[in-house]
């Protein structure tokens, strides 16, 4: 297993496709699994946690019934009007973050652009167990401005455009119901886990509107009252 971790942290670092990985692991062995990847990756820098697999097409495709958590790479932290480039497995997400303290109570929340990176060894690899194992292909994301927690989301709808042009619009709801449904759900299974939670810790809590391809051109996410957040992709 020492091994097989890594190997995985070696090919996460260096934005390469993951070992082969084994036919039988539980989810058990998996979240195991997946604490170590992120030990190694991380080198101690862990900035929050992920809500991953919220929708249940992704889990169907994965072959889920249930999302999935874990960890953010503080190292991955990118700002608003970064420019970086497309890649095999690169792909977008438009999230609410939500910044908590050391008891998991909200302190603000925001706009954020996950920017996760798929690249299992084949497509006998991509499993929602394995999913589990590479952390759910957490990479990089972009944290928009935090803004006070509102007792309601429900007004806000988020939109994403390239060159202009719509790639998907969703209501804050389309993830696990919303940001405090999400909340909770996040640390009772943190907490079932055994992933630590910190004051000032950011977590990001699943797609509105699905997991894109990060296609070159300019990119706009706009949540409405909540802000915007412009990128590029190249």
């Amino acid at each position: 297993m020492e091994q097989l971790v890594n190997e995985m942290a070696a090919s996460i670092k260096a934005g390469q496709a993951l070992p082969k990985m084994p036919g039988d692991l539980s989810l058990d062995d998996a979240y195991d699994l997946q604490k170590a990847v992120v030990v190694a990756v991380a080198d101690g820098n862990v900035s929050g946690l992920k809500a991953g697999m919220t929708a249940p097409a992704g889990q169907q495709a994965f072959g889920l019934t249930h999302p999935l958590i874990g960890s953010l790479y503080g190292a991955g932290a990118l700002e608003a009007g970064v420019s970086f480039a497309s890649g095999p497995g690169v792909s977008l997400e438009c999230e609410i973050g939500i910044v908590i303290d050391a008891d998991g109570k909200p302190k603000s929340a925001g706009p954020v652009i996950e920017v996760p990176r798929m690249a299992f060894h084949d497509d006998e690899d991509r499993t929602g167990i394995n999913l589990t194992a590479c952390n759910i292909a957490a990479d990089r994301y972009i944290l928009g401005e935090q803004q006070a927690v509102r007792d309601s989301y429900d007004d806000i709808n988020v939109s994403l455009t390239r060159d202009g042009e719509a790639v998907t619009a969703a209501p804050a709801s389309d993830a696990l119901g919303g940001p405090h449904a999400a909340l909770e759900w996040m640390l009772n299974e943190a907490s079932g886990r055994g992933l630590a939670i910190a004051d000032g810790m950011l977590l990001i809590t699943g797609a509105c509107g699905g997991i894109h391809p990060a296609v070159p051109g300019h990119y706009v996410a706009d949540y409405g009252s909540l802000g915007k957040i412009e990128f590029t992709v190249t």
